[in-house]
Formats: C-alpha cells, sequence, structure tokens
C-alpha cells in the first residue's frame, strides 16, 4: 500500500517520479496501458526472477506485492489525483517526493525484515551481492540508472524528483534497513 501511495504522489506531482515509476510511466504513455498494469506486469517480470535467482527470499509477501501493487496503485491514484499535487510550489512537491520515496524505502525495508519473503528485485539484488559482492546500494542505482533510461525512452517524466529519488533509494532503504535492525534488537522485534 505504501508503494501503491509513492507511485500516485511521484506521478501527480509531476516533476519527476523515482526511476522505477518513471518506467511505470512511460509504459503507460508508450503502451496505452493504466501505471497499474504497467506495475503489475513488471512486478510478475521480477517475481519469476527472484524465483529463478534466490527462490529462498521470495515468500508469501513477495508474491502478494507482486500481484497486488498493480491494483492497488488504481485504486489509490483517484483520490491522490483529487489533491491537485501539480498545483503545489515547488518545495511542497520536493517534500511530497521524499515523502513518496520513504514509501517506497519503508516497503522494500519492511518486506526484507518483517515479511515471509521480500521485495522480489531486493531479492534479485540480494543474490548479486552474494554471488558477486556487487554491495546493494550500488546494485539498486545501477538498476535505478536501467529503469530511468528505459523509461525516458518510452515517454516518462524525467525531472527533479528523479534527481532526488535516485539519490535516496539505495541509502535510504539502507539507513532505514539499519534503523529498523537497532530498533528490533532493543525491543526485540522479528524473534
Amino acid at each position: 500500500m505504501l508503494s501503491a501511495l509513492a507511485v500516485n504522489l511521484f506521478i501527480e506531482c509531476n516533476i519527476g517520479s523515482d526511476t522505477l515509476t518513471v518506467l511505470l510511466d512511460g509504459l503507460h504513455k508508450s503502451l496505452g496501458v493504466s501505471v497499474g498494469l504497467a506495475s503489475f506486469s513488471v512486478s510478475i517480470v521480477f517475481l519469476a526472477a527472484g524465483l529463478l535467482l534466490n527462490r529462498k527470499s521470495i515468500g508469501f509477501s513477495s508474491i502478494m506485492y507482486s500481484f497486488l501493487i498493480g491494483p492497488f496503485i488504481n485504486w489509490i491514484h483517484p483520490f491522490i489525483a483529487n489533491l491537485e499535487l501539480a498545483d503545489l510550489s515547488l518545495v511542497g512537491k520536493i517534500v511530497i517526493v521524499i515523502l513518496a520515496n520513504f514509501c517506497f524505502s519503508m516497503t522494500y525495508v519492511l518486506l526484507m525484515n518483517f515479511g515471509n519473503g521480500m521485495y522480489a528485485l531486493d531479492a534479485i539484488l540480494r543474490y548479486t551481492e552474494a554471488k558477486f559482492g556487487i554491495r546493494y546500494d550500488l546494485g539498486r542505482i545501477g538498476v535505478d540508472a536501467i529503469f530511468l533510461s528505459a523509461g525516458f525512452l518510452f515517454g516518462g517524466i524525467v525531472g527533479i524528483g528523479t534527481v532526488i529519488a535516485f539519490a535516496l533509494t539505495g541509502p535510504g532503504t539502507l539507513l532505514l534497513e539499519k534503523l529498523l535492525f537497532k530498533f528490533g534488537r532493543r525491543y526485540k522485534l522479528n524473534g
């Protein structure tokens, strides 16, 4: 649900999105499908790759996320569209974009640490980290570069929101994971 909210916040601010949403927006524009359907399709591809490369990290949460993110994006869209975020000042839009990025990072961390399975893309990145020694945050930046390039070529909006998300996704996810781990150990969460 946090990711669906984030996608809609990014798109409605209209100053550029996180790199995956640039790709989804580009697919939406070039193929004429909803952003939710584009997200569903991409999520299923990630899920298949995650199952092939890192099956032990894919669980019920991974599968549910992959199947539900697209419909949630489409369900939330009318509510966020009615907020008319495109009419906010640039500073207001930047704050919303940072909030949206936080929503993404929190989703990834919660799936990795508390769900029965992680986000399928993270399962792939954790596999490459273990197999090839590519740090998660660097792998995330590399994947983001691919999403950004493809999304832009398909017509997705790139802007200051994209730059903010590009800089924050990998490091922000790692930071939240570390904070949650410390909090969890302190209060004996997650087993």
